[in-house]
């Protein structure tokens, strides 16, 4: 399952993670990484915003052209989840992006999760697994 933060570090070599990220995601190179529509809007508000649409537009086309990527498109239960989700950590907040990662991860039974955001993933409480394991090693 991956989030927000590996995707524009991904993307984005100012980013503190890049280096690490990309040496993951090479780590990772036979493995399929799912990807939350809703991260997706995310990503593509910072792409629009630092670097224009024309930029968005090929990032989604290299994206799809990946056979690593996956995306996954909440069901009307994921949302009910999210909603869940946002109340029990409304005082982080947990955002919608964050929530659809870990409704997904439960729907699938996923117990890994790429993302740059430890502060909010080490301590959720996922209700399928005890705690998520959470890749790149970032930010320790």
């Amino acid at each position: 399952m991956v989030d927000t933060g590996p995707l524009i570090a991904m993307i984005s070599r100012k980013d503190a993670h890049h280096r690490a990220v990309v040496a993951w995601l090479e780590t990772a190179a036979t493995r399929d990484l799912l990807v939350p529509s809703l991260v997706l809007t995310e990503v593509c508000q910072f792409i629009e915003k630092h670097l224009g649409g024309e930029a968005e537009a090929a990032y989604i086309e290299e994206l799809m052209r990946s056979p690593q990527f996956r995306i996954y498109h909440p069901m009307d239960d994921d949302f009910r989840r999210m909603a869940v989700l946002m109340r029990q950590y409304s005082d982080w907040p947990l955002g919608l992006a964050d929530a659809a990662v870990v409704a997904t991860a439960e729907r699938l039974k996923t117990v890994e999760v790429a993302t740059v955001d430890r502060r909010h993933f080490e301590h959720i409480k996922p209700v399928h697994v005890s705690y998520f394991r959470i890749y790149p090693e970032v930010g320790q």
